[in-house]
């Protein structure tokens, strides 16, 4: 090989140690100063942080001034009031929104609250209320009760009943048994539904039910409800049994419908049955 192209020398160079320590220390340096700058950057946050923090639990513009609450329709405003104004002056930072709903939530119609702080000095509670479904009668007192079978506050003229059904005779599962049934009788028939206006649990599954246009009760079970009412209804109209003319009907047989009437009144083959009993006595 000539000389003229001959590189060995170039790359068998002696190492120059200085410079290659020099620039280590440049390296180490570098380091350094980044990592003390992020640390820096880091206090300098929590500083703020801290400062920012103390300035809005004492600062005065931050104290609860106003309460807006919007969704109340049956709720009194005044008893939300007598609730809402014992959080009034207190730090909107330290607020518990937890708290609000917790007190609020013991309000009848209350179902559940929706809250927001919203700077420097406003919380805003949207109330979202019960829908009654029925009445509950104990004794002498009218309740209203909602989907979940909850009794929660007592019939008032500036609500009125809405011509809910009524529950007698029930409370904790068993009323909760009861929404259950009229809810899903709502669901499934509303035509049959539409006809009960009291409705009492029978146990251990059952329920004794008065039906407002025969003018009686009726005794049946949730299963095939609707197709064997209807088979009473064609009953009724065939024989000519007028409101009050059947002092009960009783549903809850396979395959039959038991009639008591208040008249002397005989029930012929139905041809849509295995048989029709009427009970006299």
């Amino acid at each position: 090989m000539s000389a003229r192209y001959d590189t060995t020398e170039r790359f068998f160079r002696p190492a120059d140690v200085a410079a290659l320590r020099r620039n280590q220390r440049r390296i180490q340096i570098q380091r350094i100063i980044l990592v003390g700058s992020r640390v820096l950057v880091v206090a300098a946050v929590v500083v703020a942080a801290g400062w920012t923090w103390r300035h809005t639990q004492s600062d005065a513009r931050f104290a609860l001034k106003t309460i807006e609450v919007t969704g109340a329709v049956h709720t009194p405003r005044a008893s939300v009031d007598s609730i809402t104004r014992a959080y009034v002056g207190g730090n909107l930072f330290k607020l518990d929104i937890a708290n609000v709903q917790n007190d609020l939530g013991k309000l009848g119609w209350i179902s559940r609250i929706e809250a927001e702080k919203k700077l420097p000095d406003t919380l805003r509670v949207r109330i979202v209320e019960r829908t009654p479904v029925a009445l509950l009668q104990t004794g002498n007192q009218l309740q209203y009760v909602d989907e979940r079978g909850i009794a929660f506050a007592e019939l008032s003229p500036s609500v009125g009943d809405g011509d809910l059904p009524l529950i007698r005779n029930a409370g904790g599962s068993e009323l909760a048994r009861c929404v259950a049934f009229l809810r899903a009788l709502r669901a499934r028939d509303a035509d049959v539904y539409a006809r009960v206006s009291e409705v009492r649990p029978v146990a251990p599954d059952a329920f004794a039910l008065y039906d407002r246009q025969l003018g009686t009760v009726v005794y049946a079970s949730s299963s095939d409800l609707s197709s064997k009412w209807r088979e009473l209804y064609a009953i009724a109209q065939s024989e000519k049994l007028d409101r009050g003319a059947i002092e009960y009907a009783d549903l809850r047989f396979a395959n039959r419908i038991v009639i008591k009437s208040s008249k002397a009144v005989a029930a012929p083959p139905h041809s849509e049955m295995q048989g029709v009993i009427n009970a006299e006595d």
